[in-house]
């Protein structure tokens, strides 16, 4: 299938699909709350959003060098209806040299929505473009392509966005982390995210799976299902497959506690 006849079809589907899906873990669950916007992850078990996350991954490979996951998905309610979001690249794309994300790519990621397109930025100069509404059950869930250009190489790369919503009112998101993985070794991509967690934000508490800020047994029940639904979220040794050494680092990370 031609790629924009592939778009146009995955956008019809996602539309006609909005108000009943339940939300996808392959996206990014975004809200309003306490007048900015969160992001978080959707729990692979229960389609539930989890907020706090700030670090997400996308796949390239739906067609080549493309992808349009991951999308922005949200709850019937989360945002006032009929407002515009949109999202704003606060700098180059980066690539993963094996330790860090230091170097500025070769390779620009072409976002697209449509008929609207913008490359990343080759120095620290911030765009985007609007690029959905949150309808008149104030749900938003929107996917937009990413299209690896030449030399389109093998590897790891980093994206640092944020969102932004037509309102006064509420503030844009604080920025948030897309790992693009180009035929990169699954372990390879865990310790990538683990390197931006980290360093760009400070570290975060892995055993709080439930993102309530605190360690519980609901955060036991959340990496069950995780680890249930095949998660890769769930792999806290990091060698790329869910095996009961995963279950032994989850206990170790619960036990040394935030």
């Amino acid at each position: 299938m031609h790629r924009t006849a592939f778009i146009a079809a995955c956008s019809t589907l996602l539309v006609a699909g909005a108000a009943h899906a339940q939300l996808h873990d392959t996206d990014i669950a975004i809200r309003e709350a306490g007048g900015i916007i969160e992001t978080g992850r959707v729990d692979a078990a229960t389609g539930a959003p989890i907020f706090g996350d700030r670090v997400f991954a996308g796949e390239f490979g739906e067609l080549p060098d493309w992808t349009n996951d991951p999308g922005f998905d949200s709850e019937s309610g989360a945002f006032a209806p009929d407002l515009q979001i949109g999202f704003t690249i606060q700098g180059p794309l980066l690539e993963w040299d094996g330790d860090a994300f230091t170097d500025v790519a070769d390779e620009r990621i072409l976002i697209s929505k449509g008929r609207t397109e913008i490359e990343t930025p080759l120095s620290g100069s911030a765009v985007g473009f609007t690029f959905g509404d949150t309808g008149t059950t104030g749900r938003f869930h929107h996917h937009v392509g990413y299209e690896l250009l030449a030399p389109a190489a093998n590897g790891l790369y980093l994206l640092e966005l944020t969102l932004w919503i037509g309102d006064a009112g509420v503030s844009e998101s604080e920025p948030f982390f897309i790992v693009f993985d180009q035929n990169a070794d699954p372990s390879e991509l865990a310790e990538a995210r683990q390197w931006v967690e980290d360093t760009l934000l400070g570290g975060t508490c892995a055993a709080d799976m439930d993102g309530d800020g605190s360690l519980s047994i609901f955060d036991f029940l959340a990496f069950q299902n995780a680890f249930d639904a095949g998660d890769p979220i769930a792999d806290f040794d990091g060698d790329g497959s869910l095996t009961l050494f995963d279950f032994l680092a989850f206990q170790n990370a619960f036990d040394a506690g935030c």
